[in-house]
């Protein structure tokens, strides 16, 4: 069989695509298309597709730019994965709510919109499980005696080296890409180390930063996220330098309400997209609500969601075979609301790490600068929250606060209010936080992740080099498809 991969057409100039298409082989293949109408009352220069921050951010700039953007968005609100909610009556975030000191595009716009930032709690005695086993350190140690301590160092020293030898761009190039691609992420542990309490922590880890279980995914794209996120302790801890240094006292997704006040009557809710269609005249846009005609269309919904689009002509294979291979991370992010932050009486920081189920971050202090409410977070991810979606919120409360009051003792099974958020369940999401490479998908078909299809463009948290699964990344995702748009020549 021969071996060799096309040339994906994804590489083409719009042109080309067009071109080929209605001629040869190709055409014989693929019906010839009608052109596409025009409809004045609902044309656009730039169709966008989801209000999520990448969406958002690529539909300010082409407007700021001087573009007629219309954005669609499937819901009835903006902010896609970061999402507002409340608990014992405060307005606070069920999506995602971090921002880490590198991650300076949300720190911008932050800052921009006079929102005001608030450091996470990280001193103070944190608890630590695994296997059942339980240790308590300060701060960010791990309470381990020190054999093990410098065996988890070594292995955590050893996972940034590599991920330091891989190019963003082109992670697929780095020495021994292959190898690295066609191994999990569990196999990489079990061959690094011996020890089962490392090998335990880092599997939970793992569930914690990619919503996914470490045999789930590519060694070679961990390495990636790893990478594209600074290192592997800013990803795994909290407070500090790290990626979950604070969070919004307004909530983040205040960023998303006033991202969208620019955008004030370019944005249709509850407008979901069915088909894109594109010739030599332009794109047409589908929905129930209509159709809208542009020049360019940006597509920013999650990766495994944008092939549900129908698309004429049809996506390059490989394109499907990504997003077939690089599913949603499952999470269900929890809030419980005390009278007071009892677990501080102590000098306990509500920092609870572990490998058993449910949760991996079984809970963090989140208590507002008034002291009060008492509220923790924490979240139920991977297989756990395959387990856990779609059963009654009233269950799943009971399984949290009993393993709170395992942790800090009677006073935590008296919360005051229970609130989460359950995102496999989320249609226009089906998970969180971030869609992760299965082994052997980077090296093959990996590349065309940002790669243009004809007048398509791709936008979106997975998008983005760096800070990809952050919001942070949707946001440079959103500005690299706005400079790729304001690129072309006419």
């Amino acid at each position: 069989m021969d071996k060799k991969i096309r040339r994906p057409a994804a590489a083409l100039t719009r042109r080309d695509l067009l071109r080929v298409l209605g001629s040869g082989a190709a055409a014989a293949a693929i019906p010839t298309l009608p052109k596409i109408a025009r409809a004045d009352s609902a044309r656009a220069d730039v169709v966008v597709v989801g209000a999520g921050f990448a969406g958002l951010t690529a539909a300010r700039t082409l407007n700021r730019a001087g573009k007629n953007v219309i954005v669609l968005e499937a819901r009835n609100r903006v902010g896609g994965r970061v999402k507002a909610g409340k608990i014992a009556g405060l307005p606070v975030d069920v999506g995602g709510m971090w921002v880490g000191p590198t991650q300076t595009r949300l720190l911008e716009l932050i800052k921009e919109y006079g929102l005001h930032l608030v450091p996470e709690l990280d001193k103070g005695k944190n608890i630590l499980e695994v296997n059942k086993r339980r240790f308590v350190a300060e701060g960010q140690a791990l309470g381990w005696d020190k054999q093990t301590e410098a065996e988890y160092e070594r292995v955590i020293k050893q996972v940034d080296l590599l991920s330091k030898q891989l190019p963003l761009a082109a992670p697929w190039t780095m020495p021994r890409a292959e190898e690295y691609d066609t191994m999990s992420a569990d196999e990489w542990f079990r061959t690094s180390t011996r020890n089962a309490l490392i090998i335990e922590i880092l599997r939970g880890l793992v569930r914690g930063i990619f919503t996914a279980d470490a045999h789930q995914i590519s060694f070679l794209f961990f390495l990636f996220y790893i990478r594209s996120g600074d290192n592997f302790d800013a990803l795994a801890s909290l407070g500090g330098d790290s990626a979950q240094a604070w969070t919004v006292q307004e909530t983040m997704h205040q960023v998303a309400i006033k991202m969208a006040a620019e955008l004030d009557g370019k944005i249709i809710f509850e407008t979901p997209v069915r088909a894109i269609s594109q010739d030599d005249n332009g794109v047409v846009v589908e929905s129930m609500k209509g159709s809208w005609s542009a020049d360019e269309v940006i597509v920013a919904v999650p990766l495994p969601l944008s092939v549900r689009i129908q698309y004429q002509p049809p996506l390059p294979a490989e394109r499907d075979i990504l997003a077939q291979h690089m599913p949603m991370g499952s999470v269900i992010k929890y809030w419980v609301a005390y009278e007071k932050p009892f677990w501080r009486d102590t000098g306990f920081n509500g920092i609870v790490i572990s490998s058993d189920p449910p949760s991996n971050l079984v809970c963090a202090d989140l208590t507002p600068p008034s002291g009060s409410p008492g509220l923790l977070i924490g979240f139920i991810e991977g297989s756990n929250a395959m387990k856990w979606t779609g059963h009654p919120i009233e269950e799943r409360k009971k399984a949290i606060v009993d393993r709170f009051v395992s942790f800090f003792g009677p006073q935590a099974a008296h919360p005051i209010d229970y609130e989460d958020q359950d995102w496999p369940s989320d249609p226009w999401s089906r998970g969180c936080y971030v869609a992760s490479m299965a082994p052997g998908i980077m090296t093959t078909v990996g590349k065309t992740i940002r790669q243009p299809f004809g007048r398509i463009h791709w936008a979106g948290t997975e998008t983005s080099e760096r800070w990809m699964g952050y919001i942070d990344g949707a946001i440079r995702s959103g500005d690299r498809v706005a400079a790729e748009i304001m690129a072309l020549k006419k």
